[in-house]
């Protein structure tokens, strides 16, 4: 082969590498999320991908324009408090190397107080009876529910058995260092789960959470690059249990719809920056239900338990305990059993002026007294 076309082949593939590389550099936020909310105090949290460390000389960050933090080297994160009224802001992280702006990138908040005219098609009501003792009631008919919204009965325009309505759902799996036992099992059980729940309508996403949070897949209705993703993780580290729930309801915000959450976690919390009664109130108020795997015996005695069975009941979840990792999979089968079997009822409220205003939501059947409901708190609007 000529030489120059040689040299010349030599130099593209050179170029080309040095192409990609500067393509795939990148700041990845972790925390806040991006067209959220940044309410009281949150972390600041990024990361730099595929940077050369030794090229960096500061990194610096902004809020609306002001300076609000240097960095002469990772981790890069840090706490603000933003205050307690929503309203619109950006953060801005620059990244300085020797030649000057190596990276930049701007996130913004979403300030959902703002008042505008909002048309929600449909609120979504999952809705499980049960009698006096337990039992589900299963044959129930669109006739038999009333639905009120702040104590205004609201007409149902859809019913429909669980199966029958397709859901977005988030897979919590706790990848601490005190998993190192368990996580084969958890792992085993939830894959047996996703093949037997996720249907071609459905999608999942998988988020491992340590004293960070990832968010290793976005939704789809793949299993098999689910259970791809649960074949790498490692657990390490501390827990941060508060934060992953706080960051997978915000994944949810603008997805209309059956939303539904599972945690699997086996220990306290010891390392959120999110409090839990905050997160009791965020999930009272989203727009998805959590379930919740834990151990009911910890060093904290009752405390950590009753956290987290307000967190699940907040939301119109279950929390299921556990003293043997070998129940895990019975667990799995139940939550299974209760996204089946639910009553999806769904109404159109009417386009009104607000202020994102929370509405509470009650579900009665008429002309019986000796049922049990399970349903979510209320939805905004």
């Amino acid at each position: 082969m000529n030489r120059k076309i040689i040299c010349l082949l030599i130099f593209l593939s050179l170029a080309s590498g040095l192409l990609y590389a500067a393509a795939s550099q990148q700041i990845r936020f972790i925390f806040p999320l991006n067209e959220g909310t940044w309410l009281g105090v949150q972390r600041i949290h990024f990361e730099l991908r595929n940077v050369d460390p030794k090229k960096v000389i500061s990194v610096e960050v902004f809020l609306d324009g002001k300076f609000l933090r240097e960095f002469k080297s990772p981790p890069y994160d840090f706490s603000y408090d933003f205050g307690q009224v929503p309203k619109k802001s950006s953060i801005r992280v620059v990244v300085y190397g020797s030649r000057g702006v190596l990276l930049k990138k701007s996130i913004s908040s979403y300030p959902y107080d703002a008042v505008e005219e909002v048309h929600v098609l449909q609120v979504v009501v999952p809705v499980v009876v049960t009698d006096n003792k337990g039992n589900m009631l299963t044959h129930l008919k669109e006739e038999d529910f009333i639905i009120l919204a702040d104590g205004v009965e609201q007409k149902i325009n859809s019913y429909s058995r669980g199966g029958g309505v397709d859901f977005h759902l988030a897979l919590l799996i706790d990848i601490s260092s005190s998993m190192s036992d368990k996580i084969g099992k958890v792992r085993d059980a939830a894959t047996i789960f996703l093949k037997q729940v996720l249907t071609k309508k459905d999608e999942a996403c998988l988020i491992f959470f340590n004293h960070d949070t990832f968010e290793d897949t976005d939704f789809t209705n793949n299993v098999d690059d689910l259970i791809n993703s649960m074949s790498m993780i490692f657990p390490y580290g501390k827990t941060a249990l508060y934060d992953a729930v706080a960051h997978s309801l915000k994944l949810f915000r603008g997805i209309q719809g059956r939303n539904i959450v599972i945690l699997y976690t086996d220990g306290e919390d010891n390392s959120s920056y999110i409090d839990p009664y905050t997160l009791i109130k965020q999930a009272e108020r989203s727009n998805a239900v959590i379930y919740s795997i834990g151990p009911k015996v910890h060093q904290f005695g009752d405390m950590y338990w009753e956290l987290l069975k307000e967190i699940s009941a907040s939301s119109g979840g279950l929390t299921f305990s556990f003293t043997n990792i070998d129940q895990i999979e019975g667990f799995y089968g139940k939550i299974k059993q209760d996204i089946k079997t639910q009553y999806i009822l769904q109404f159109s409220p009417k386009a009104i002026k607000k202020l994102n205003r929370f509405r509470k939501i009650s579900v009665k059947l008429k002309d019986r007294k000796d049922y049990n409901i399970r349903t979510i708190k209320g939805y905004f609007y």
